[in-house]
Parts: structure tokens; sequence; C-alpha cells
């Protein structure tokens, strides 16, 4: 006897039981929710389709330079320190221009894809005591992230929403944040993903100014640790043995932190798989966009 196999999606073929697409044309039927798409299926079983070099570098280039920030600033301190020193004795010397100096460079690498925010932190810490060196690492913190957040909202939250139906990745992200509220704002602003790449994703999806900017002065401790380094490296510290251990923990803690917000929002985005993904079929339902096609069970 002759057998028939159905024409299936490539990444269907591992499976035991199989919700295949006949390709059956017919009339879309506006009271029933359309059936996952390819990618949507793949992303409910994690079944990872394959990426190009480019994607795989853009996925985990913001996390490998926020822990080569701080491997560098943790073993490269003291030349750190030594290659800024002409520009803080200036700072010293100008201690209102300098700060102002700092404030106004951490607004200018708010902005993605720029970078720099650590050395800026780190050259507080050397340039002034530490309490001051914290309130201007602070203003010029949150400045650039309320900044960073109205730009976005208001030149770039079509493009988010375009993002939001091509990626599924980028999709589960925001769905994360909308659902979660306060509390995942804040511990993404905690994790491995650079605040001022956080920032476009919250504004974009609705955050409220409200909550943002809550969660952005409460993560603001998390922008003290290069500035303790910073002044740590200070020469009037370097015989501080205790300044230099603290120094050490200090990094060691933030990096455990991160690690640990990192996991769980990895965690609450695998939790909210099926609910992200049916709210998509809802969406394009809604816009009377189901596929033209039925979907019929096979067991194989």
């Amino acid at each position: 006897m002759m057998s028939y196999e159905p024409e299936a999606y490539p990444a269907y073929g591992h499976h035991t039981s199989l919700s295949l697409d006949t390709k059956i044309p017919m009339v879309a039927d506006p009271s029933r929710t359309p059936s996952p798409t390819e990618a949507e299926f793949n992303y409910l079983n994690n079944i990872n389709q394959k990426k190009s070099i480019w994607k795989w570098i853009k996925t985990i280039l913001p996390v490998v330079l926020v822990f080569t920030a701080f491997i560098l600033i943790s073993v490269f301190h003291d030349q750190i320190v030594d290659v800024l020193k002409p520009f803080t004795d200036w700072m010293q010397q100008h201690n209102l221009y300098g700060s102002l100096v700092i404030i106004g460079a951490m607004i200018i690498v708010s902005f993605p894809p720029l970078i720099g925010h650590e050395i800026l932190a780190v050259l507080c810490g050397v340039s002034f005591e530490f309490g001051d060196a914290c309130i201007v690492d602070a203003l010029g913190t949150i400045l650039g992230e309320v900044a960073n957040y109205f730009v976005f909202k208001y030149a770039c939250s079509a493009r988010g929403r375009k993002l939001e139906e091509q990626n599924i990745e980028y999709g589960a992200m925001a769905h994360v944040v909308r659902e979660g509220g306060f509390w995942i704002v804040l511990i993404m602003r905690y994790s491995a993903i650079p605040a001022h790449l956080a920032t476009p994703i919250f504004s974009t999806v609705g955050v409220p100014f409200g909550v943002f900017l809550a969660a952005a002065i409460l993560s603001v401790p998390k922008t003290f640790v290069p500035v303790y380094v910073g002044w740590a490296a200070k020469p009037e510290n370097s015989g501080n043995k205790i300044a230099q251990i603290v120094s050490k923990v200090v990094l060691g803690v933030a990096v455990l932190i991160t690690i640990g917000a990192m996991w769980w929002i990895n965690r609450k985005m695998k939790q909210s798989k099926e609910d992200y993904i049916y709210s998509r079929r809802k969406t394009r339902q809604a816009k009377g966009k189901g596929p033209a096609y039925i979907s019929v069970p096979l067991g194989v």
C-alpha cells in the first residue's frame, strides 16, 4: 500500500504528535482563533532555528560587553586611573565644571549604541570624594535614562510595535514587561541587559513614566560599583587594603546579582510563552489575518 505524508513545516520533522497544515484553502472564520505560525510553534516547543552569525553577535554582544567591562575595571583599575589622571586633575581643580562635564557625557552615552558609562563612573570615583561622586553619577544616570526614555517613546514607538510583530523573542520580552509591571522593570535594570538598551524597550512597550522613573532611581546603586572601584584606586587609597578587598567583593556581588536577575527574567519569559503566543494569535484574529487553511491533528 502506498503511504502519503503531508507537507509539513521543516521543524516538525522530529515530533511524534504533530499538527500539520494541510494547506486546504478555505474562507477565514472570524470566530476561530488562528493557528500558530511556524515561528510561534518553534518558539513554544523550544525548536531553535539556525541563526546567522550576525544575529548571534547581536544577541550575546550586550551581555559580553557588560561582563568585559566588569573584568577590565577589576583587573586594570590602576592603569585606567593613570590614563585618566590628566583629566581627573583638571576636574578636581574645577569641581563644578567637572561635574557638569561628567553629567553631560553620561547623558550622551545613555543613547544606544554608545557605551562608556562604566568608565565615566570610574572617573567620578577617582575625581571626587565617594559621596560626591555617587551624587554626580546618580544625576548623570537618571537624566540620561529619562532623555533616552522620551526620545524612544516619541520617535520609535511605531518601530517598536513593528519589531514585536516580526521578532518573537523581542515580543516575548515586551509581553513580560507589560505583564510584570514595576518589579520586572526593576529587575531588568539589575540584569545583564545594559540599562541604555533596556530603556528603549520600556518606553516603546508602554511602561508608564512614573514606573520607569521609580525603577531607574532604585537601580542607581548598581552604577555605584564602578564609582567605588575608581575611588578605591585613588593614589591616597593605594595602601588601604580594606578598600581594595571591598572593591573586589562589591564587583563579585554585582556580577552575581546580574546573573541572578537575568536567570529570573528568562524564567518569566518561559512561563509566559503560551499566554504570549495566544495573545499574538488573538491579535491576528482581531485584524482579520487568520490563516487561510485548516489545522488537522495527526498522530504519527
